[in-house]
């Protein structure tokens, strides 16, 4: 038997179910974030393409990346110049390790290019109650401000505005992972992440106010390593 390439954690029993009817996959990536390299993102890739009917690569784009810098403190031009170059990198590593995986038939994208979908503003209708709402708002910003201590000195931390301007990251990747079915229009969809972040995995938990769409599974994908 051919050993795991990959360690995959399902944020739910359901999203195991979904997960193991193999439908669809979509690989979240983020520009800026070191962990995905060619290499890892080719095992990824070829992963994703012998386990699913159907692939897709859903990247940040240029303004939930400069978001996060500008969230860390840099000035905006800067900002601005690091997410560009940042986007540019992640293209060129994913057209790598498209390639070193044989050139799969993987759509490739933007979180920018659903906005206007209408299953994706349902979803984001959605996610903007929950984040108004007391019970999911704290874990909302707490995630926020963890990604952005990341790769900061230890003893940094940011202000409240600083953490009001990273949100913008995670309301526009939230209405995918929640809803990547309906945007996809699949009857079942997984959205994969290096590592679950909490203010995702809650549209998963039993008991939360608010829940992920139906067909929606959402897990943490990591090389093996």
């Amino acid at each position: 038997m051919e050993p795991a390439l990959v360690d995959v954690e399902p944020c739910s029993d359901n999203c195991a179910r979904i997960l193991a009817r193999r439908e669809r996959i979509a690989l979240t990536v983020s520009p800026g974030n070191p962990y995905f390299s060619v290499s890892r993102l080719t095992t990824l890739l070829r992963w994703a393409v012998r386990e699913m009917r159907g692939v897709d690569v859903v990247v940040s784009d240029l303004q939930m990346t400069a978001a996060t810098y500008l969230g860390q403190g840099r000035p905006y031009g800067e900002a601005r110049r690091k997410a560009r170059a940042d986007v540019r990198q992640m293209a060129s590593r994913i057209r790598r390790a498209r390639q070193a995986a044989g050139s799969p038939d993987v759509r490739v994208s933007e979180f920018a290019d659903w906005i206007d979908h209408p299953e994706y503003r349902r979803a984001h209708a959605y996610v903007r109650q929950a984040i108004e709402h007391p019970d999911y708002r704290p874990l909302y910003r707490a995630g926020t401000r963890e990604a952005l201590r990341a790769r900061m000195p230890a003893d940094w931390e940011p202000t409240e505005e600083q953490i009001d301007t990273g949100l913008l990251h995670s309301e526009r990747a939230l209405p995918f992972t929640i809803n990547a079915a309906g945007i996809l229009g699949v009857p079942e969809a997984v959205v994969a992440y290096s590592r679950p972040a909490p203010q995702a995995r809650y549209f998963f938990n039993e008991g939360s106010a608010f829940r992920a769409f139906p067909g929606q599974a959402y897990i943490g994908l990591r090389v093996r390593e």
